[in-house]
């Protein structure tokens, strides 16, 4: 883990992939082949990442999970199999989309599982029906990078208890230059032959992800934009040499 030291303030950003959700409804469009494609576009080591920070919510103190952009369930359902192998501090989580198509398969997924879980149709930019300080743990895993992110942070700031924790697994950078301009070069070679095979050429299945890739902040970068935002104890975690990272942060007491 690495402490971020605080930052001077920063100007508010759009989303790294230039994405609206109101213009283009790829999501939807390839809800039933979604899982496929992470791992195609992973190799399978998007699984390792989710449980990776699955196992960090479920071990986070507090009863009131919330899962923002959750699409298919992924994280929820890995956080649920960890909370079925334990006793006592029951969490009640909840598992939110702005695409209904990415809920439905979540709710098939999540079907039957021993936890206490809700499935709400939210818009991680504008969680008007959640009150505010009313949220233990806030998590995101990509898709901060679909969205704009002071708006988004500003609503997990919100609606979490003073003391609660924030937890966003995302795009980061390899922290050898050379090594990290190899990968994204890889990325865009692979990604459009991989995403049009696999989607029958529907080109937006991976262009928002492989802009995203390129654009989304580095890990120090977008952990000052948290500081920013009012968090504290904010630290990240590279994980594949910082393919991805998980950041963290306290709301302050």
């Amino acid at each position: 883990m690495q402490d971020v030291p605080a930052p001077a303030r920063l100007e508010a950003q759009d989303n790294a992939a230039s994405f609206d959700a109101n213009a283009d409804n790829v999501f939807a469009r390839i809800a039933k082949r979604y899982d496929r494609l992470c791992d195609f576009f992973s190799l399978g080591i998007h699984r390792l990442w989710k449980r990776r920070i699955a196992a960090k919510i479920a071990a986070s103190p507090g009863a009131i999970v919330f899962d923002a952009a959750s699409g298919t369930g992924d994280i929820p359902l890995r956080i649920a199999r960890l909370l079925a192998r334990r006793t006592g501090g029951e969490k009640k989580v909840a598992v939110t989309d702005i695409c209904p198509e990415m809920l439905a398969i979540a709710r098939k997924k999540l079907a039957g599982r021993a936890v206490s879980l809700a499935i709400e149709e939210h818009d991680a930019h504008d969680l008007k029906n959640v009150a505010s300080n009313s949220i233990d743990i806030y998590s995101i895993s990509f898709g901060m990078k679909i969205c704009r992110r002071e708006r988004v942070i500003a609503e997990a700031f919100r609606v979490l208890k003073p003391g609660g924790a924030f937890y966003c697994l995302e795009a980061a950078r390899i922290t050898v230059a050379p090594l990290h301009a190899a990968y994204l070069k890889y990325m865009d070679w692979c990604l459009p032959t991989i995403a049009r095979l696999a989607t029958g050429g529907d080109r937006g299945a991976y262009n928002y992800l492989l802009k995203g890739v390129h654009e989304f902040p580095d890990q120090e970068t977008f952990a000052r934009e948290l500081r920013d935002a009012g968090f504290e104890s904010v630290r990240y975690e590279n994980l594949t040499l910082g393919i991805v990272a998980i950041h963290e942060g306290v709301k302050p007491r």
